[in-house]
């Protein structure tokens, strides 16, 4: 859980440029140089901690009480600052570190049911033969009916190794099945590519801890048929490590400079990230919007800077904050190593670099992760509050028959849903269809008469046997027409295509 940063090395900390699709209106903060600054009066904080004790008619602790100040004072800072007990910076880290432990599948709620929407790839549960579509009744005996999507995950994630017992209710089989499965650490892959017409496509939906991986598999693949026009898609992508901002730059970016980090502390070294890269292997455009921030700035930015490519959309977030997590002391042991160092102390980073010492973990009142320093492009630009004017100007996409493109993907084509099957390839399949002019309804996870109706009227109209069954060859056709569709609509992707064309 623990990453820390030592001067000289930004090796041992984990520094984060990401928004979690949590978009603030503009908001102005004076740094400390901007304002003369009146001492921090402790002894004051402690005196309303005393009188809160004394007189308040309620159950409240000290230890709630300090936890209350400690995020009392990160939340004044920016919007991007905040305090974690440790169980939230677990959380936090597990968001967006792409792996956690579990069987591999997410769900959604599907009446009194929780439903098996996708089942990842290579996962414990593909191995044991879960669908998408199955329902789940129970987990280790525990009746799930009515159960939450907290309190399934609770019963169904745990350590790698471990078993979980699942009770299955598949549409077209009688009674339930029972199915045993080990859990194992799940990697999530943020990268979706494929090749249309001879260009390639890659869009990342994040910087996990997995995404300069799985960019390179996606481009090993690209290099194996001989692309050499890639579209990257940066498109509603909020950030996430620096680390992997970097090394998908690498991939792009010429020889150079990538992003410099300066930071206030001079326990943090500034760095300056380069690419090693001689010359470019690709003819590309990169697909920005306002929702892309942070780390995807770091490559986009240094994309139009050094010309790697074309920027087409609309201006990007614009957040050069660069965020650090920082584990702290209780008081108790501030006030044992104040007393043994002869030091005033609170961060553990601190503690461990000067002097070596290790805390435990009951130890660490919380974390913050806080905005430590700001990166900037390679021609210098700070590009917080301000963002990218993309080279190319293209009005983001409007929602066709109420549905947003960018929230299709292209069905899996791993099983074939019929009457009253459910999963997330049932709610792609609706709404390919509703933008084609299908009656379906609101799109949803579950495959009814209505969209039985649309699916064998589609096949019908595209010379397909009609039964109504959404079979590999029907989900083909759908997702031949969803490029249609997004050729004709999204007028970003197709700029990109017709540029790549010249």
């Amino acid at each position: 859980m623990r990453q820390y940063i030592k001067k000289g090395s930004l090796k041992l900390l984990t520094l984060f440029l990401l928004v979690f699709c949590l978009f603030f209106s503009q908001i102005s903060f004076a740094s400390a140089a901007e304002e003369s600054q009146e001492p921090f009066d402790a002894d004051y904080l402690q005196n309303v901690i005393d009188m809160i004790l004394e007189k308040y008619n309620g159950q409240i602790t000290s230890e709630q009480l300090m936890e209350g100040a400690l995020r009392g004072i990160f939340d004044t800072m920016d919007p991007y600052t905040t305090f974690f007990t440790p169980e939230e910076a677990d959380s936090f880290m597990g968001s967006i570190s792409g792996t956690f432990s579990g069987i591999g599948i997410s769900m959604e709620l599907s009446g009194d049911y929780i439903l098996i929407a996708k089942v990842f790839p290579g996962s414990p549960a593909e191995k044991a033969g879960i669908l998408p579509g199955d329902r789940i009744a129970a987990v280790d005996g525990t009746n799930m009916m009515g159960a939450s999507l907290d309190e399934a995950s609770a019963l169904i994630m745990g350590e790698a190794g471990t078993n979980v017992k699942l009770g299955i209710i598949r549409n077209g089989q009688t009674g339930m099945l029972t199915v045993d499965i080990t859990r194992a650490v799940i990697s999530i892959n943020p990268v979706v590519h494929e090749i249309v017409n001879g260009i390639g496509y890659i869009r990342l939906d994040a910087f996990n801890s997995n995404t300069g991986a799985y960019l390179a598999l996606a481009l090993e693949e690209m290099d194996k048929a001989g692309i050499t026009k890639i579209i990257l898609d940066l498109r509603g992508n909020p950030g996430g490590e620096v680390s992997q901002a970097i090394a998908v730059a690498r991939r792009f970016v010429p020889l150079g400079v990538i992003t410099k980090l300066d930071f206030k502390s001079e326990n943090y070294t500034d760095e300056t990230y380069r690419s090693y890269l001689e010359a470019p292997k690709y003819k590309l455009a990169v697909l920005v919007d306002g929702m892309s921030a942070s780390a995807s700035e770091i490559v986009a930015g240094a994309i139009q800077d050094t010309q790697a490519g074309t920027l087409i959309g609309t201006k990007t977030f614009g957040k050069a904050k660069v965020q650090g997590l920082i584990p702290i002391l209780t008081p108790e042991a501030s006030a044992r190593y104040e007393k043994q160092l002869g030091v005033k102390i609170v961060d553990v980073l601190d503690l461990e670099e000067e002097y070596g010492i290790v805390p435990e973990d009951d130890e660490i009142k919380g974390y913050t992760k806080m905005t430590i320093g700001f990166y900037y492009t390679p021609d210098g630009r700070l590009i917080d509050g301000t963002g990218i004017t993309p080279d190319i100007v293209v009005e983001d996409t409007k929602p066709v028959s109420d549905i947003a493109l960018s929230g299709i993907q292209k069905l899996t084509r791993t099983y074939k849903p019929g009457l009253n099957d459910g999963g997330t390839d049932v709610c792609n399949a609706e709404k390919i269809l509703k933008v084609l002019g299908y009656d379906v309804g609101i799109p949803d996870n579950l495959l009814d008469e209505k969209t039985f109706a649309a699916v064998k009227k589609f096949q019908k109209d595209v010379k397909l046997f009609p039964y109504g069954v959404i079979d590999f060859t029907t989900q083909k056709a759908l997702n031949d027409a969803l490029d249609g569709i997004i050729l004709k609509y999204d007028k970003q992707y197709a700029k990109a295509v017709e540029i790549l064309s010249k």
